[in-house]
C-alpha cells in the first residue's frame, strides 16, 4: 500500500525550491510507493508539478510531516549542498533512502506556460535576451545586501549590449535602477517563475531568484544551463549554496569571521523593527562602507567580468544593435504606469526622515503663491489627450494659468496650439537641478518642487 504524506513547511520561497526537490527525489528513488501533497507559503512553486496528488488534511493513513532540514546546523563543516537538507531530513523520517538526484530544484511549466511571450517581449514588442537583476532584499537579512550604486555601475558598463530587468517584492527593500526595464512591484512569484524561464541569465545575492535560476526550465533555443552571477560575500558556506555553473562570487577564507565557512549572521546594524536579527550575535563584526565587510570587498569590476566570462566563452551573446533599439523602447514603457517609487519600510523609517529633514534644511525653497494646473506629457504619444483636456478646461470658464512640464518631447508642431489656449510648456530636462533620466515619478516631483506657485 502506497504511504499517504502531506508535507507542510512555511519558510521562504528559495527554502521551498529544496523541498521541491526533496519531493522529486523521493518519487524518483522509490517510484509507486508514496503519495505526496503539500502545505506551504508558495503553492505557485508547486503549480503542474508531477509528483503531488491531492490529499485531505486529517484523511484516515495520511502522515502529516513539518518538514525541517537540521543539516544545515552542520553547514560549515559536513561537505553537503542545501539540496541535501529536506532529503536529509525525509530519509530519517521516513526510513528510507533520500538524495538529490539533480543539481537543482524541481519547478514545472505547462505547455501553455511555455508559449506565453515574456513580459520584457510584451514590452519591447520582439523576443529580446535579458538578465533579471534583484539589487535588494528582505529586511531581516540586510546581511546579504550589497550596495545598489555597485548595481548600477554593472549596469552601466553593459548599457547597450545586455538589457536588465529589475525585479524585487513590495514591502523589500528594491531601489530603482536607471536604464532597466523596471518590473519591481508588478510580478507575483508564479510571473517570476515564467520571467526567468525567458531569462538569458541573472544577477543577485543569495536569494531565492539565484534557486529559481538554477530550478526553472531553460528555453529550447538557450543554452541548456542558464548564467548566473552570485555576489555571496562570506555569510554562507559554498559547497552549501553555490550551483555548479553559476559564478558564486565570495570571500570564504579571506576574513577572520568566515575563515573556515559562513558567519551565518543577519545584519549590519540594528534596525529596531524587534526581529531576532538585532540581537548582538546575529550582527556583522566587520562593517565597512555600509556593507559587511566581505560584500565591501566584492568589486564591481569583479562583478563585470564574471558576467564578462558568459559572452566571451560564447554561452551568451549581446544584444545587436535591432534588439538594442527595442531595448530601449522595453525601458521606456516599463517606465509609465503604477511602480515601486518607495523602498522606505518599518525598517528603515527612521533613517528615511532623518535623511528627508536632512534635505529639506540644506533645500532653498523658492518663493510660491497663486495656484495653477500643471500637465505632464510623459511620450508624444499623450499630446492629443493633453491638448483635448486643456480645450475641455478653458470651455468651462477655468482661467487657471497651466504649465505644460515633459522630458524632452519634440513639441514643434503642438506648440501654437498650446500657446494660444494659454499653456506654458516647460522641458524638464533643462531645468536646473534634473535628474536623468526622469522617471514618470520624478517628473511629478520634479515640476511640483520647480513651480512657482503655492497650490497645484
Amino acid at each position: 500500500m502506497k504511504r499517504k504524506l502531506i508535507l507542510r513547511n512555511h519558510l521562504s520561497p528559495g527554502d521551498l525550491v529544496m523541498l521541491t526537490a526533496a519531493v522529486r527525489d523521493l518519487h524518483r528513488l522509490h517510484p509507486g510507493k508514496f503519495l505526496t501533497d503539500i502545505r506551504t507559503s508558495c503553492p505557485e512553486l508547486w503549480e503542474h508539478n508531477p509528483h503531488l496528488t491531492p490529499l485531505r488534511d486529517g484523511a484516515r493513513g495520511v502522515e502529516e510531516i513539518e518538514c525541517q532540514y537540521p543539516l544545515i546546523d552542520r553547514s560549515n563543516e559536513a561537505p553537503y549542498h542545501c539540496l541535501h537538507g529536506f532529503a536529509d531530513f525525509l530519509s530519517q523520517r521516513l526510513g528510507v533512502e533520500v538524495r538529490p538526484t539533480l543539481f537543482r530544484g524541481d519547478i514545472h511549466l505547462s505547455d501553455e506556460e511555455r508559449r506565453w511571450k515574456s513580459t520584457v517581449h510584451e514590452l519591447a514588442g520582439r523576443d529580446l535576451p535579458f538578465w533579471i537583476i534583484n539589487a535588494g532584499g528582505k529586511f531581516d537579512f540586510t546581511i546579504k545586501w550589497w550596495d545598489w550604486r555597485r548595481y548600477q555601475r554593472v549596469v552601466d558598463h553593459f548599457r547597450g549590449k545586455i538589457l536588465f530587468v529589475q525585479v524585487g517584492e513590495t514591502g523589500h527593500y528594491h531601489p530603482p535602477l536607471r536604464d532597466v526595464v523596471d518590473l519591481r512591484g508588478r510580478l507575483d512569484l508564479r510571473q517570476l517563475v515564467r520571467l526567468t524561464h525567458h531569462a538569458q541569465g541573472v544577477l543577485c545575492g543569495v536569494t531565492a531568484l539565484m534557486h529559481l535560476a538554477a530550478a526553472v526550465p531553460v528555453r529550447a533555443d538557450r543554452p541548456p544551463a542558464r548564467a548566473a552571477v552570485i555576489i555571496a560575500g562570506g555569510r554562507e558556506p559554498t559547497h552549501w549554496e553555490a550551483y555548479p555553473h553559476h559564478q558564486f562570487i565570495h570571500t570564504i577564507g579571506a576574513l577572520p569571521c568566515c575563515l573556515a565557512g559562513g558567519c551565518w549572521r543577519a545584519r549590519t546594524r540594528v534596525i529596531g523593527d524587534g526581529e531576532a536579527g538585532d540581537a548582538p550575535d546575529q550582527l556583522c563584526l566587520r562593517v565597512r562602507n555600509n556593507l559587511p565587510r566581505c560584500m565591501d570587498m566584492i568589486t564591481p569590476q569583479e562583478v563585470i567580468r564574471r558576467i564578462e566570462t558568459y559572452f566571451t566563452g560564447g554561452a551568451n551573446v549581446y544584444l545587436a544593435p535591432a534588439e538594442q533599439r527595442a531595448a530601449r523602447r522595453a525601458i521606456q514603457r516599463s517606465l509609465t504606469g503604477l511602480r515601486l517609487e518607495t523602498t522606505v519600510h518599518l525598517g528603515t523609517v527612521r533613517a528615511a526622515l532623518a535623511v528627508a529633514a536632512r534635505e529639506a534644511r540644506r533645500a532653498v525653497v523658492p518663493a510660491m503663491q497663486g495656484r495653477g494646473i500643471i500637465l505632464l506629457l510623459d511620450t508624444p504619444a499623450e499630446l492629443a489627450g493633453a491638448l483635448a483636456g486643456v480645450r475641455q478646461l478653458r470651455a468651462r470658464g477655468c482661467e487657471l494659468p497651466i504649465e505644460c512640464w515633459h522630458r524632452d518631447i519634440s513639441l514643434s508642431k503642438s506648440a501654437e496650439l498650446f500657446r494660444a489656449l494659454d499653456v506654458a510648456l516647460v522641458n524638464a530636462a533643462r531645468t536646473k537641478e534634473t535628474p536623468a533620466p526622469l522617471t514618470r515619478g520624478e517628473l511629478r516631483l520634479h515640476a511640483l518642487r520647480h513651480t512657482s506657485w503655492r497650490e497645484v
